[in-house]
């Protein structure tokens, strides 16, 4: 089955953005991202990853020294890395290097969110079944978070294995996320792709997030890349229960399961992308063919993915456990604090009381802090 990834576009490292909203200086997009999601009053509350460990699924290679050049330049510690390699591990094919920038913006996104995260890079030949590799997770045991930016298309035998391991990593307090795709334009909403599906993996779609100099604020709104709808495989969890009563929601998805669940950055627009064609966080890829490296920005779900997956493990550190299927949890605070509304949310992630679940969104994109104060890492107290 062909995997499908991320779309990217190569260019030269234009200027880091200035100013941004508050009056405040951004030095990087890294920042301005934390800022926005409140990751960074998480890490001033001391967690920043440091005991979590992070499963990233690769399907191609990449360049260690990539991630420190990236590092270095969004001020980021040294990202501690594993390559666990499955059958012989991921082989760069062809001239095309779109995979290796896949995994490169995957390490560096979850890195990005928790800098003292420990990160596994399971690498494995393509066509290698996604069961397959969930199982070798399951069995090393060192993993409390999974994320994953590949995607296939729906088969019920190789889904019905992914959901019963799958269901065996959630009582082993294993988090799965995975990005739904960035075929929104063209792929049928009644057949999202696959593992973004499963009812026991966190579907992670994506929005534009765009720094406005002029209005002093940032913004965030829905991207219509973004893969969005329901798999007639599953029918309605009853976790969205509540969910499918929203008005927003297309009737024949109401019976269904619906994706995404959440939300997270997939196209970022700074002071200096605003006119461009494409905006996009900046990341530095080698290419294996060449062996010449070069910035440029890439867009997708693939960057919401790895990002959302940071932030779950800088709570996951923090607490000193994992919490396996996060769907029960995250359906129940619907409308609360812990959910930006993404249609309009601004600086303060304001979240508005008509907020309800939507099927470009889902749930909408997280407040970090009160995200960890929902789930108890974090008293509840004006920050």
């Amino acid at each position: 089955m062909q995997l499908r990834k991320s779309n990217s576009i190569s260019t030269t490292l234009p200027p880091l953005a200035s100013d941004k909203p508050s009056n405040k200086v951004y030095t990087n997009p890294i920042e301005m991202l934390n800022d926005y999601y409140h990751v960074t009053d998480v890490h001033a509350k001391g967690f920043t990853g440091k005991g979590a460990s992070v499963a990233i699924i690769v399907f191609d290679t990449f360049e260690p020294s990539d991630i420190q050049v990236f590092s270095e330049r969004f001020h980021l510690p040294k990202a501690t890395i594993n390559v666990i390699p499955l059958f012989g591990g991921a082989v760069h094919k062809g001239p095309a290097i779109d995979g290796v920038k896949e995994v490169t913006l995957d390490i560096n996104m979850v890195h990005a969110a928790a800098p003292d995260a420990l990160i596994n890079v399971y690498s494995a030949p393509e066509g290698l079944p996604f069961s397959v590799i969930f199982q070798k997770i399951l069995d090393e045991g060192k993993d409390q978070i999974v994320t994953i930016s590949w995607a296939k298309m729906q088969n019920p035998q190789e889904d019905a294995r992914c959901f019963q391991i799958i269901e065996e990593m959630s009582k082993r307090g294993i988090t799965v996320f995975a990005a739904t795709g960035d075929y929104g334009r063209s792929l049928e909403l009644a057949n999202p792709l696959a593992p973004a599906h499963l009812p026991n993996v966190v579907a992670v779609g994506g929005t534009i997030v765009t720094a406005d100099p002029q209005l002093n604020r940032i913004t965030e709104s829905d991207w219509p890349d973004s893969v969005r709808g329901w798999t007639m495989a599953y029918p309605l969890p009853k976790y969205q229960s509540a969910a499918s009563a929203s008005a927003k929601l297309a009737e024949e998805s109401k019976k269904y399961r619906v994706i995404p669940d959440i939300v997270g950055p997939s196209v970022v627009k700074t002071s200096d992308t605003l006119t461009a064609e494409h905006g996009g966080l900046l990341f530095y890829v080698t290419s294996p063919t060449t062996g010449k490296g070069e910035w440029g920005p890439i867009v997708g779900t693939s960057v919401a993915s790895p990002y959302i997956a940071g932030i779950f493990a800088t709570i996951v550190g923090g607490l000193h456990k994992g919490l396996g299927d996060i769907h029960q949890q995250l359906y129940s605070m619907m409308k609360s604090a812990a959910f930006n509304q993404v249609a309009n949310a601004d600086q303060a992630g304001t979240t508005k009381s008509e907020n309800s679940f939507t099927q470009t969104s889902g749930l909408g994109s997280l407040n970090a802090y009160e995200m960890a104060v929902a789930y108890g890492l974090i008293k509840n107290v004006k920050h």
